[in-house]
């Protein structure tokens, strides 16, 4: 009997042996996230890892009513789910099977974060793809720092912006979404605590404000109400919110009036009134609010009487490009890898200079720019370190290169490209490391190439 129970017990052990053999030969194994690059010395400084603070709020339940931090008010979730892990390591088990259906050719808007896209379809639904690590792209992913595919975020979406690493959006209705990186108050909602998933701006629900207009920053968002009031929030430490007294503002403040268009990247703003005037507040280290060279920052709203009749501005790291009505286009600041587009290589320009013209509308990253001529092509200049000028080189551009053509939209983040063509589809390039090109692959690619989900 002993023995018999032996070889029951050595039969057992076998069986569970085999079984764990098998389960583990069938985990899918996560990809490690590419160690960052080093900065060149005189790069801007790198962002520290998140704290545990800026972690993002647990997921609500369904039972919540609208008017919460969750993506209500009118407004739907879809298709959020998702297979990534938290990990201390970062590593990611997303699919690279979009988890929407959507038309190729059937997008509206583009906007370009850091090292992400967002995209919104005709029918309102936001999409997001590419650096997920403090969850911009909104898909409710957080721990993923990557997503391969394409997300479906929220429908009835009406305009997107994306800043360094979070993102905003307006709805048909007016209501304000905010959502991703937190540790500046740039979601407005009084606390440093990330978010990966669509949240209301609830201070300007519970006051009725409708935003027609919204601009994210690095660290700080700006949201214009249709009676023209500009509300800002999050950090204010160079005066970049123009004349809040304090150096951070952790809800929606009403910060100017009269507004027309509101811009912001780096540490600077700049906002055209009414009535045509520019004003700029914050940084002006490198000219880049085109003050001159003696002033080197500006805490409250500031008119900038060196240019004038601009329909509107694009705003780099430290460089700003201004399109006239008259179609040329001007730049003034940093100058360091060519953004300025004037073939000068002058580290800094304090004064205007003209780039271009017959142009519709200008675009800018954070060293690299471009602009969109009345014919439709797409030219670019500037840091082209991962192909991001879209010219098949990795040669910095000095001066303007058309890269593409039939182009509405376009715009840059910190070293990839994103264009919408008139025929409705999405054209991406340059750095693919975190997935920005949406191709299921981590190889960059120097010329442009559309977007394809299926």
């Amino acid at each position: 009997m002993k023995s018999i129970r032996v070889i029951l017990a050595l039969l057992l052990a076998a069986s569970l042996l085999l079984l764990t053999a098998c389960g583990s030969d069938n985990q899918p194994q996560p990809t490690a996230e590419p160690t960052a690059e080093p900065a060149a010395t005189d790069e801007p400084t790198a962002e520290p890892d998140a704290a545990a603070t800026d972690e993002p709020a647990a997921e609500p339940t369904a039972t919540q009513e609208p008017g919460t931090e969750v993506a209500s008010s009118g407004m739907t979730v879809i298709g959020v789910g998702g297979t990534g892990s938290a990990s201390d390591t970062k590593t990611t088990l997303t699919s690279a099977t979009s988890n929407v259906e959507v038309d190729d050719n059937g997008w509206i808007a583009i906007a370009s974060g850091y090292d992400y896209v967002m995209a919104l379809q005709a029918d309102g639904t936001l999409c997001g793809w590419g650096m997920n690590d403090f969850g911009q792209i909104g898909s409710g992913t957080y721990k993923d720092p990557c997503v391969m595919a394409v997300q479906a975020v929220l429908k009835d979406i009406a305009a997107v912006d994306a800043g360094k690493k979070h993102t905003a959006a307006a709805g048909k209705d007016g209501t304000l979404y905010l959502w991703g990186r937190n540790h500046n108050s740039q979601l407005g909602d009084n606390t440093h605590q990330g978010r990966d998933e669509p949240g209301v701006a609830k201070s300007l629900v519970e006051t009725g404000e409708k935003i027609v207009d919204i601009a994210p920053g690095d660290t700080l968002t700006f949201a214009l109400a249709e009676d023209g009031t500009l509300y800002g929030f999050g950090d204010n430490g160079k005066g970049q919110l123009g004349g809040y007294a304090e150096k951070e503002a952790p809800l929606p403040a009403a910060v100017a009036e009269d507004v027309a268009s509101v811009f912001t990247a780096g540490e600077f703003s700049i906002i055209i009134k009414k009535d045509g005037t520019v004003w700029g507040a914050g940084s002006n280290k490198r000219g880049q609010l085109g003050l001159g060279e003696d002033v080197k920052s500006v805490d409250t709203w500031t008119e900038i009487t060196t240019i004038t009749d601009v329909t509107s501005f694009a705003l780099g790291e430290e460089f700003t490009l201004a399109l006239k009505k008259d179609g040329t286009v001007w730049s003034v600041g940093r100058n360091n890898r060519g953004q300025l587009g004037t073939g000068s290589e002058e580290k800094a320009v304090y004064e205007w200079t003209q780039v271009a013209e017959d142009a519709k509308a200008v675009l800018a990253g954070v060293e690299t720019a471009g602009m969109i001529k009345n014919d439709g092509t797409l030219w670019m200049w500037g840091l082209n370190d991962c192909g991001q000028v879209g010219n098949d080189t990795t040669a910095n551009q000095a001066t303007p290169v058309q890269v593409l053509e039939d182009v509405t939209m376009a715009d840059c983040g910190q070293s990839h490209g994103v264009a919408l063509k008139s025929d409705g589809s999405v054209w991406v390039w340059g750095q693919n490391k975190y997935y920005q090109l949406c191709d299921g692959t981590t190889v960059d690619c120097h010329t442009p190439k559309q977007v394809v989900t299926h």
